[in-house]
Order: C-alpha cells, then structure tokens, then sequence
C-alpha cells in the first residue's frame, strides 16, 4: 500500500511538473516573452550571481542546487527547441552538427541533475562495533620504488587498531628481493604475487593468502603502494560494517601535486561533489584505494573482478547489481603520488576511460539485472560523461571555427543562446558548493581530455573478447615537453585563434554580432584547452632547449 501511494505520488508530480513546463514554454518562453531578455533576465541574473557571492553559504544548499537546475531544465529545453527549429527551417550541416552536440550536452546536465538531487555526505563515523572485525591490510604492488611503498607501510603500522587484528600485506608481482627485505624489516607479511590479471589478479591471489596466514579476517582494506593512509582512517569506517548488507565503504582521496594543480589530479569535484551525490542513491563506487572491503561481499562475486583493466569501478558494479550496499565517509584520510607530466596524466587517464567505455559498450548499466533504478542512472551518467567529452563536445568545439572561417553563421537567437550559456554557469557554480576553483579546473580537463577520451573509445571497442594490456603508472616525473602527445589540442588553439582574426576583422560582410559571439565561444574553448597546454611546458626551460629536472612528488612537495 505504501509503495503504491509513493508511486502515485510520483506519477501527480511528474504531471504537475509536465503541465507547467508546457505552460512556461509556451507562454514564458525567452524567444516569445520579449520582456523577459534581454533587460530582466540581466538584472535578476546579476542580482543572482551577486547574492551567491555575498552569501555563499546559499550556494551550498542542496536547494538551490534543485532550484537552478529546474531553471536549467526549463532554460535548456528553449534553447534545443530553438535549435531544432532552424535546423528544420534553415537546414545545412552546421545546424546539424549544431544540434547533435547540443542535445548531448542537455541530456547529460538533465541526468547529471537528477543523479545529484539527493546527496547523503557522512563526516561523521558511526560508533565502532563489539567485538571489532579482524581487518587484514593488503598492498599491492609492481616496480614502486621501495621508498615510496616504504612509507605506505609505515603508515599503515600506525593505524589506530588492535594489532591482534590487524595484518598487513606487502603482495609483490614485481617479485623484488629488496620489497621482501623491507616487509621483513617492519615485520609485516610478504606476498609475491601472481603476475596475472594486473592489481586485480594481485588481490585475487592476496585473498587466499590472507586464508592461510590470517582466516579470521572479516574485512580487507586495499591501500595503494603510493598512498599515505591516516592513523584513523579503520576508526572512521569500521562502524559502517555494522549494517549487513554494506559492502565496501569509499573514503576521498587527496593527491600530492605541484602549486596550483597544473595537472587537474586532485579531483576534488568527483570526490568531494559526485561521490557524494552517488552516495545519495547508493551508487558511490570505489576507486581502488582508501576503501575498505568486506570479505564475504567480495567473495559472493568470485574475488576481485578481472574483467577490467582496473578492478575498482567493476568489482563496485558487480556488488551493487547483486545487491550490496555502500558508503561514502566524506572525509579525506589517505593521500597518495599522482602523476605530474603529460604521458603520465594521458595513460592514467586513458586508462579509467577505456574501463568506463567497456562497460558501457559490453554492459551497459541499462540492462545489467539487479541495479536499481537510481544506480543504472548514475553509471550511465558515467558512461555519458566519456561520450560527451569524445564526441558531443568537439562537435560544439568545431560549429563557432567552421562559422568564422567561412562566413556561414547558424541564426541562433541570443534570447536563447544566452540564458542558456549562464544558467550553464549558474548551476555548476552552486554545484560546486564554493570549490569555483576545481569546477574551472574540472571543466578544463573535461573538455582538454577529449581526444584521449576518444582513442580509449577505440581501443575499448576492440576488446570486447580480450581485455587491454594494463600499465602501472609509473611515481616518478619523466621530464620533458611533448607536444606530439598534445598535438590536437595544441592544433585547435592555432586554428581558433586564426578562425577567431578571420572573423573579426576578415568577414566584415557579415553580421557583427554572430562574429563577436563566435569568436568569443572559440576563445572560451582555447582557454579551456590552455589548462591541459600549459601543463605541458611544466617543469620544462627553453634556454637552449634544456630540460629542468624537478623533483617527484615523493621527495617532499606538499600538497596544495
């Protein structure tokens, strides 16, 4: 009875919702209701934007946040309707282009929106169960340099638990006699591995090893070889355990890297922002390191997924469609190396996409049996954000060059295009609850990443009968510039800036107006290319072409 009083519920909102939308977009809409834009719409957007920076505790609430994505929702749907229109009056290629890449974007924002519509942050840690579980400590590794995994281990020895239950272990697949030298000098298990399967095959082989030397073992915790860990991190998550049913708990992660983060890897936006929005729904996933695991949970799937080159997001996905929980402790209690030169950043990258495109091209959350319906959502978002920024959005990219190159504008109306631009704007600033910074640096990489993005498309498609070779990332800066690696973006600005002069000053025939606009949508596209460029010459001098060394993020850079 109570299900079924929810579900009507739902279905007389959602028509409630549906008749007002068709009322506003017929009646209210910003190319129909001439007072709207472009005069009110500025004064109620700059009041808007200056409450947010007066108070932006406002911009924090979960409301406004729902609020600002209903006015995106409304505000979006004018501009594709506008969009379609002049494809359908005034068609050409461009405005097909125009309108693919748009209708991507839109679906993305409106599933992002939703996915984000009830976030669940803990900070705080439930109470510790009695008796506590034995936990068993697994570290796996292959070439770190010893220092580095070192560290990782003598942070683990600090942890605040019953050494009766807690065993740590070093799983080795490098097979190195000086990894074994030093577990034995902190007294800690050492586990050559098995060399198969990558860190997956690593913790596979680490779970009967931990049957033999330590069966009475309820929970594991997986620790990257380059990850500090927090003496109270087994304090903070144990308790969630109490609760049956949850399978692994994720905690966010901070990354060692340079001032300023040239390289985006801090991620703060995902942990910080998405995760937590996941978590609303129970679809946060875990992210292979800083997250503790129950046993059972693992084992009731077969052990760590292998399917994947990465084992976390799959092992994540297997759990949640046979019906465990997770939890997401908000709180940041390990930080680790991350990669801080361009090959570095493009592999590690390239890497997490071929994995989110072999789920999505061979199985795809839509069809996986047992997920909720709020889980397949969130995983297709993920799936979503590859597509988009392989293909919708070089699309976008490519319509304002083409446009100043040859004088063939798309007559978008700036009561539509606009609006639409800012309240784009709008929503991400309150979705960022105040991290502006990171939503920047977030959108920089997004849109930088895109030709990584789509060569991981291509190496995923064909791997569905075997899966791609996995590469450790290395934990030492390899200096140098490498422009070859960046050479598409690298293009683009060039061509953007000689498509944005062209228009200026070289289309004098043509409407002022369209030219101005589209060359400021291609200088916004070079400045978001600029982040990913301009790491490239990190650490790098050009006196005689020399190369200056820097130091690893291992040898006492401190995070930003």
């Amino acid at each position: 009875m109570r299900r079924l009083v929810r579900l009507l519920s739902i279905v007389l909102i959602a028509s409630a919702l549906l008749v007002a939308d068709m009322v506003l977009l017929t009646y209210f809409n910003t190319l129909v209701w001439p007072h709207f834009w472009p005069t009110s719409a500025i004064v109620i957007l700059t009041i808007g934007f200056a409450i947010l920076i007066w108070f932006p505790e406002l911009g924090y609430s979960v409301w406004m946040l729902r609020i600002i994505g209903l006015l995106l929702i409304f505000i979006g749907q004018s501009y594709w309707l506008h969009s379609y229109h002049i494809t359908l009056e005034q068609p050409s290629a461009l405005a097909f282009i125009h309108l693919v890449g748009v209708s991507g974007m839109f679906v993305v924002l409106v599933i992002n929106y939703v996915n984000q519509f009830k976030p669940r942050s803990h900070t705080e840690p439930p109470p510790l169960p009695h008796p506590l579980p034995a936990v068993a400590v697994v570290v796996p590794t292959y070439g770190e340099p010893v220092n580095v995994l070192e560290r990782t281990v003598a942070s683990l020895k600090k942890l605040h638990y019953p050494r009766h239950l807690l065993a740590i272990i070093v799983s080795d697949d490098g097979r190195r006699a000086d990894v074994r030298r030093m577990a034995e000098r902190h007294d800690v298990y050492y586990h050559p591995g098995p060399q198969k399967d990558a860190k997956a095959g690593n913790l596979n082989a680490a779970l009967r090893y931990i049957e033999q030397v330590f069966p009475q073992a309820e929970l594991i915790l997986t620790q990257d070889a380059d990850e500090v860990i927090h003496p109270t991190f087994l304090e903070k998550t144990v308790g969630y355990f109490s609760d049956p049913t949850i399978a692994f708990v994720q905690t966010p992660k901070e990354a060692v890297a340079p001032p300023s983060d040239p390289f985006g890897t801090r991620d703060r936006m995902f942990f910080d922002v998405f995760q937590v929005g996941r978590n609303g729904y129970n679809a946060a996933f875990a992210c292979g390191s800083g997250v503790l695991w129950r046993l059972d949970a693992i084992r009731s799937i077969g052990g760590f997924v292998t399917w994947n080159v990465v084992e976390d997001l799959t092992t994540s996905y297997w759990l949640h469609s046979r019906g465990w929980r997770s939890e997401y402790h908000n709180e940041k209690l390990s930080i680790g190396l991350a990669p801080d030169d361009i090959p570095g950043l493009l592999k590690q990258r390239g890497t997490w996409a071929v994995d989110t495109w072999r789920l999505f091209l061979f199985d795809n959350p839509l069809f996986k049996p047992g997920l909720t319906l709020a889980q397949r959502s969130q995983y297709f978002e993920l799936g979503l954000f590859y597509v988009m920024s392989s293909f919708f959005m070089p699309l976008l990219m490519l319509v304002p060059v083409i446009s100043l190159l040859t004088g063939e504008f798309i007559p978008i109306n700036g009561s539509a295009l606009f609006p639409w631009i800012t309240i784009n704007v709008l929503y991400y600033v309150v979705l960022s609850r105040g991290q502006s910074l990171f939503m920047l640096r977030m959108w920089q990489y997004w849109i930088g990443h895109w030709p990584t993005y789509f060569k991981a498309f291509w190496v995923a498609l064909g791997s569905r009968r075997r899966k791609p070779k996995y590469v450790v990332t290395r934990k030492t800066r390899d200096n140098g510039f490498y422009p070859h690696l960046l050479w598409m973006q690298f293009s683009y600005i060039l061509i953007g800036l000689i498509a944005a002069i062209h228009g200026l000053f070289g289309q004098t025939s043509s409407d002022l107006g369209s030219r101005l606009t589209n060359a400021a949508i291609v200088l916004f596209f070079i400045f978001m290319l600029s982040a990913i460029c301009r790491a490239a010459f990190y650490g790098v001098e050009f006196r005689g072409l020399t190369r200056a060394a820097q130091p690893s993020p291992g040898s006492g850079e401190r995070p930003v």
